[in-house]
């Protein structure tokens, strides 16, 4: 079993620096420093408020030492035990932080994880963050819980109907022409060159 760690370190030129760690459990063994691998860091403002308010209800029922508000929480604070589904959904939102740009996309993402039953949260921590293709797992989750369906359709957009137009008014180019066309023009400029000669 694995052990999921938070924690905020400081540094000069940085500021506050929020850091996921997982830990792998031996059983025979104290943890060590550098056994813990980082699955996620953030250091802008903007992505560490998010990620506060994400983890306030993981950090208020932290294993150990002992659950700690989100605004007490911080580089002065002993790192918190997370339990297990609390990290990976934490981690989850760590792989996401940097991505998303606008409220509208932290907002989604965050309504996602959420709701994301139990027995779905270990498949997509697992495909995020283990494999050859972790990248692409993570890119999958952010464009499902973050897309959101066009209302619109494509005859409602006056600019689609204006290409359109302008495509059909041009006349036809030597893409849009079918291939009979395109033979019989062959054909005659073919014939027109041997007239000349």
């Amino acid at each position: 079993m694995e052990r999921f760690r938070l924690r905020v370190r400081h540094e000069p030129k940085r500021g506050h620096i929020w850091e996921l760690h997982l830990f792998p459990e031996y059983p025979r063994r104290q943890l060590r420093e550098a056994d813990g691998r980082v699955l996620g860091s953030s250091a802008t403002p903007e992505a560490i408020l998010w990620l506060r308010q994400i983890a306030e209800p993981f950090l208020l029922r932290a294993e150990a030492p002992e659950p700690i508000a989100a605004e007490k929480f911080g580089p002065t604070a002993e790192p918190p035990w997370l339990r297990s589904e609390d990290g990976m959904r934490l981690a989850l939102a760590f792989s996401a932080a940097r991505w998303l740009v606008t409220p509208r996309q932290r907002q989604l993402f965050r309504e996602g994880l959420e709701e994301l039953p139990s027995e779905v949260v270990l498949y997509w921590f697992t495909l995020c963050f283990y494999g050859y293709r972790q990248a692409a797992g993570r890119a999958a989750l952010r464009t499902l819980f973050t897309h959101e369906g066009s209302e619109e359709t494509s005859a409602d957009r006056p600019s689609a109907r204006r290409k359109r137009k302008r495509v059909s008014e041009s006349g036809p180019s030597l893409f849009s022409l079918s291939n009979d066309e395109q033979r019989a023009r062959g054909c005659d400029t073919l014939l027109s060159s041997l007239r000349e000669d």
